[in-house]
């Protein structure tokens, strides 16, 4: 019996389809743009870009497994903790050449881990 291979799912294991997928995504890039300054709690980011907070959590869950936000744990003003999250990426440019896109992320500096 032959395996069934699929052309998408040979093609490469990179994560390169899901930053895509990602940044293609309008809520994903409204919440990177909100945390590219500073780190801000999930409640935060929902009030400032009107995205429900769910949707943010899972937003927040697609670009954590893509390496494109930084999560922290800190304390706030009445001890209770709170978690913070930072885009990693400053911006990002895509190219369409033969076919093979190419991605280049840029640091974004301000995150303090």
């Amino acid at each position: 019996m032959a395996k069934k291979i699929t052309p998408l799912l040979v093609e490469k294991y990179d994560i390169s389809h899901k930053i895509f997928s990602e940044l293609a995504n309008l809520e994903s890039r409204h919440i990177l743009f909100a945390i590219i300054k500073k780190p801000k709690r999930a409640q935060d980011i929902s009030k400032e870009t009107k995205i429900p907070l769910s949707s943010v959590y899972n937003r927040i869950s697609s670009l954590k497994e893509c390496s494109l936000m930084y999560e922290k744990s800190d304390f706030a003003d009445n001890g209770h903790v709170v978690t913070l999250y930072q885009s990693l990426i400053k911006d990002a440019e895509i190219n369409v050449a033969k076919l093979e896109p190419t991605i280049a992320l840029t640091k974004n500096q301000s995150v303090k881990k």
